[in-house]
């Protein structure tokens, strides 16, 4: 019962111990940047690191550099060897601003390389010479060929013929015969027509003439065949406001332009497709191709 009672206490100071190391390292861990701090200002870390340092020494025995520790506000003082012919003078030490070392607890500082203090001229840089031509090398810039409406091609014209009347002071439609330069196209005929559906020009106005063909008609198709005519016009052709003689003045209009040329001898009217009879209320005829000699 006496050696239980011994061996009890003995094992219960062992685990106090080995809990008291346990703790002292754990605290170190989390107080290894304050520990490191602390060695620093006190000193201690310099005088782990010559302990260090003249225990290798004495292994080795080679006396090993053992490096000025300053801090980070300190400039670090490195001074140039002495110039080989054996004079005395110096060269101005540079001051070095050393960065903040943080050295943890027995480890071994490396040593501080010196900086050197030669500088080195750059090469000259040669520039090359930029020849200025001079006036007579200079040439004369060549002249662009100038464009736009200068070299247009004219739009080619040709001259046509066509028939618009005017009253006389007695009431009687007269048809006056005008030549106007048109756009020249593959389809004389039809274009000369559109023209006279658009009526007068200021020209043409001033002097009195005017155009009995309703406002609004148009040429729906235009094919000659064995000299006759066929005119195919829109509805608006069939309604004039100026009776019988609105009639036969927009009639004549049309037959006489048309047969202005050499092919057409008459016109055979069609309205909408269709061939007529009669134009309007007062029953025109146009059942038949028309010529001049009817007016």
């Amino acid at each position: 019962m006496a050696d239980k009672k011994k061996k009890k206490p003995a094992s219960l100071g062992c685990l106090f111990w080995i809990a008291f190391i346990l703790l002292v390292i754990v605290l170190f861990f989390f107080n290894k940047k304050n520990i490191t701090g602390v060695l620093e200002k006190t000193g201690a870390a310099e005088l782990f690191s010559h302990i260090k340092t003249t225990t290798e020494k004495t292994a080795t025995g080679i006396e090993p550099v053992v490096p000025l520790i300053k801090t980070a506000d300190e400039p670090l003082a490195v001074s140039t060897p002495a110039s080989g012919d054996g004079s005395k003078e110096k060269e101005p030490e540079t001051a070095v601003k050393a960065p903040a070392v943080k050295t943890p607890a027995a480890e071994t500082v490396k040593p501080a390389s010196k900086t050197a203090t030669s500088t080195t001229t750059a090469p000259a840089v040669k520039t090359p010479a930029v020849k200025t031509p001079t006036a007579e090398t200079v040439k004369p810039a060549a002249k662009e060929p100038v464009t736009g409406a200068a070299t247009e091609k004219p739009v080619p014209t040709r001259k046509a013929t066509l028939f618009f009347v005017t009253i006389d002071a007695d009431g009687r439609v007269l048809r006056k015969e005008v030549v106007r330069d048109i756009t020249q196209t593959d389809s004389p005929l039809s274009e000369t027509l559109v023209t006279l559906f658009k009526g007068t020009n200021g020209t043409e106005s001033g002097k009195g003439l005017r155009s009995l063909i309703p406002q609004g008609t148009r040429l729906l198709s235009a094919t000659v065949k064995d000299g006759v005519a066929m005119l195919n016009l829109s509805e608006e052709f069939q309604f004039n406001q100026y009776g019988i003689e609105g009639y036969l003045g927009q009639l004549s209009q049309i037959v006489f332009t048309a047969t202005a040329f050499s092919t057409v001898k008459s016109v055979q009217f069609l309205i909408d497709g269709q061939r007529r009879e009669y134009l309007g209320a007062e029953g025109v005829w146009i059942g038949t191709p028309l010529s001049r000699d009817k007016f």
